[in-house]
């Protein structure tokens, strides 16, 4: 049903109907101030949480075209808002108390920054492979740092059930990604 809402809503967007903006918007307004308050802590005032929400549906507005009929559009608003809010957060430009000497991998060689990459890509890519509720409890668990608790009440489940479905899932995980290698 949701995906079907998506889809429809998709296809306006991309035929650049102002009411498929708002729809977007009233639907996934509270979802996107939550990804950005999540990301920004206590960083982040009112005025940038607003304006930074109003990027989100500008980019939605400016890309629509660009996405796929079949675009997980909540996903896509989630990540989209995440990279707005830590791209805001570099501006701030500020000093993390932590000595150089005690940061990891200062002199990483070329070879091991493109392997970490290659392995990153294939985690999102077996990520994917998940079903779309695996993926959102995935995403919220270890992408947003949600603990377990929160992820349950957020998506009216049991606590056990969230645990349960982050477990099947880091299994399946597993299986994908050792049949790449």
């Amino acid at each position: 049903m949701k995906k079907e809402i998506d889809r429809k809503l998709l296809t306006t967007l991309k035929a650049q109907d102002p009411r498929a903006l708002e729809s977007a918007i009233d639907r996934y307004s509270p979802y996107v101030a939550g990804v950005l308050r999540k990301v920004l802590g206590t960083l982040g005032t009112r005025e940038d949480l607003e304006e930074l929400a109003s990027d989100v549906f500008v980019a939605l507005w400016r890309g629509a075209e660009t996405l796929r009929e079949d675009s997980d559009l909540k996903l896509w608003l989630g990540v989209v808002a995440r990279n707005r809010a830590l791209k805001h957060l570099r501006g701030l430009r500020l000093e993390l108390p932590l000595d150089e000497d005690i940061l990891p991998g200062g002199e990483e060689s070329p070879g091991r920054f493109w392997e970490r990459r290659e392995e990153a890509q294939a985690v999102r890519d077996a990520v994917l492979q998940l079903d779309a509720q695996d993926q959102e409890i995935f995403l919220r668990h270890y992408f947003w740092r949600h603990g377990v608790r929160q992820i349950a009440l957020e998506l009216d489940m049991k606590e056990s059930t969230v645990k349960s479905r982050l477990k099947r899932g880091r299994d399946k995980l597993r299986t994908i990604l050792k049949k790449e290698d």
